[in-house]
């Protein structure tokens, strides 16, 4: 980790709360990729891969591990979305739509399967990897079940489903309080706006569907 990420290498101190670089540049990029989002921006895309890599280095600090590896896949998966989006003309990209009744059923499965497996794992972790994670997992089984549910809600953001703002709603709940038991206030403030741009993004997305996809029918792939 070098000085320049590290948590201790203060940017500003406000009101008594010292804020470091890496929160600062990860707050600011995490809520400028959400808003273009909301906007079915594909600038969302590479903004928040930067996001993505400064998180990572942040979590793994503050001992958040599923968290952590979650920016992995986010950084995966932003660059399948922003492929995906970039290849559709304007007037082809992928039209807004729910998922069927079968994708919701497989969604809260592995929501529900994924946060036990995930959650037991990281909290063993600093006794299986010792060296790499000498401290224990920070809430291990809240912190899986958020990583679950922000793994299905970016790949259906991917896929321009409906839910996904529904899931990024709950994630961001979670993580205001989280992150603020963590004593990174700024990432628990930025998690707090995120929780109003996701209601802002259901209503937004599903105005958009009502005007363009009024007799579209949802697919059958998940």
């Amino acid at each position: 980790m070098t000085d320049f990420f590290s948590i201790n290498n203060v940017l500003v101190e406000i009101w008594g709360y010292k804020m470091s670089v890496v929160e600062f540049l990860g707050t600011i990029t995490g809520l400028v990729a959400v808003l273009l989002a909301t906007q079915s921006n594909i600038w969302s895309w590479p903004v928040g891969i930067v996001n993505f890599i400064l998180s990572f280095l942040l979590f793994y600090q503050v001992s958040l591990y599923s968290d952590m590896f979650l920016q992995i896949y986010y950084f995966i998966t932003g660059i399948y979305g922003w492929i995906y989006w970039y290849g559709k003309k304007e007037g082809e990209q992928t039209p807004i739509t729910y998922l069927t009744t079968r994708g919701r059923i497989v969604h809260s499965s592995l929501i529900v399967v994924g946060t036990i497996g995930i959650g037991y794992f990281m909290s063993h972790i600093h006794q299986l990897f010792p060296i790499a994670f000498p401290k224990p997992a920070a809430y291990p089984y809240p912190d899986s079940f958020v990583a679950v549910m922000s793994i299905l809600a970016n790949w259906m953001l991917a896929q321009r489903r409906i839910e996904n703002w529904i899931l990024w709603i709950v994630v961001d709940a979670i993580c205001t309080v989280m992150y603020s038991l963590k004593g990174i206030q700024f990432f628990s403030f930025e998690y707090f706006i995120f929780l109003l741009m996701g209601i802002y993004g259901l209503v937004n997305w599903i105005k958009i569907y009502n005007k363009t996809s009024v007799n579209l029918q949802p697919k059958e792939a998940l």
